[in-house]
């Protein structure tokens, strides 16, 4: 559980992120899963979406999720490889 904090805003008694340790975290957050503050929150979201991307590999076929970099560049079809 986190821990709570003295600290509040607008009357709302803040928990202690688990990232970055300042006393930030909504309650209502904490609530429904996060552990983490917004910021921190963004901050992770950012880091795991650089990890994939969707890319339309042949016609008709759609998008295809891809997680290796090199697999992405053996798909481009104009590279000659």
């Amino acid at each position: 559980m986190a821990r709570i904090s003295a600290f509040t805003m607008d009357g709302i008694q803040m928990l202690t992120c688990r990232s970055c340790g300042e006393d930030t975290l909504h309650p209502e957050r904490y609530n429904i899963g996060y552990n983490y503050c917004m910021d921190c929150g963004d901050f992770r979201a950012r880091e795991e979406r650089a990890g994939w991307c969707i890319a339309p590999i042949a016609h008709k076929q759609g998008a295809t999720l891809v997680t290796n970099r090199n697999d992405l560049k053996g798909l481009n079809k104009y590279t000659g490889e």
